[in-house]
């Protein structure tokens, strides 16, 4: 008896592996392509993402992928977040401009206290931290020369405090609320729109006065300058002559 042979059929399964390639945006350089990791280079690179986005937006973790390193590799150049932030403000703080040596105490002091205003306005977020961050070399110099400006014209200790306080101080406040201002999202119109439904001319004459003073000006006066000079012409006006 002859049996028919049953028919083999063969499947045959093609498996497709897809391979992802990471763009130059995601992936870690490697270490020959990765400039070298130091303290300088972590603190300039962390100015830089606080002036673009906020110091709140700063992490370790974003400052070492922009870096392109991993979060422990920072550990070897700053201590901590606090050290970094202190190393930060004191990157800030060297960019204020030292007076020439062959000016008078009072346009020396200005000098200084208008390139300090200028160096916070540019990077907005450190005002903020001024107070609270260690100092570190360039801020010790920063207080140094005023100081020693203070002492060579001739104040009393009490007074020179006094002034190297006021001085400091004004830079700080000063500034501190006008970049709070210029933060402030608020559409003009509506606020101004708010004010006369709200605010009684005949109970505040001198308010309404003032707030269409802003409206019509027709230039902006430099307020941190004004301010400065009445500072200044008052400490002139307490120094021995």
């Amino acid at each position: 008896m002859t049996t028919d042979p049953t028919p083999t059929t063969t499947t045959t399964t093609t498996t497709t592996t897809t391979t992802t390639t990471p763009t130059d945006a995601t992936r870690t350089p490697p270490s020959s392509e990765r400039a070298p990791l130091t303290r300088d280079r972590i603190l300039e690179t962390a100015v830089s993402i606080a002036d673009e986005h906020g110091v709140s937006a700063l992490s370790m973790r974003k400052l070492a992928k922009q870096l392109g390193y991993e979060v422990m590799s920072l550990y070897n150049h700053v201590e901590n977040k606090d050290d970094l932030l202190d190393g930060m403000v004191d990157l800030v703080a060297a960019e204020i401009e030292e007076p020439p040596a062959d000016l008078g105490w009072q346009p020396a002091a200005r000098s200084i206290a208008v390139s300090a205003h200028d160096t916070l306005v540019r990077h907005r977020w450190a005002a903020a931290l001024w107070s609270s961050r260690w100092p570190g070399p360039a801020r010790w110099r920063h207080m140094e020369v005023l100081l020693e400006l203070l002492a060579g014209a001739g104040f009393p200790d009490d007074v020179a405090d006094l002034a190297f306080h006021a001085i400091t101080m004004h830079i700080q406040g000063f500034t501190q609320q006008q970049i709070n201002y210029a933060q402030q999202a608020i559409d003009e119109a509506e606020m101004f729109d708010r004010f006369h439904r709200e605010v009684s001319e005949d109970e505040f004459p001198g308010v309404h006065a003032h707030v269409r003073y802003h409206l019509e000006r027709d230039a902006p006066h430099d307020e941190f300058a004004f301010v400065l000079d009445l500072i200044l012409d008052g400490l002139e006006r307490a120094r021995p002559a």
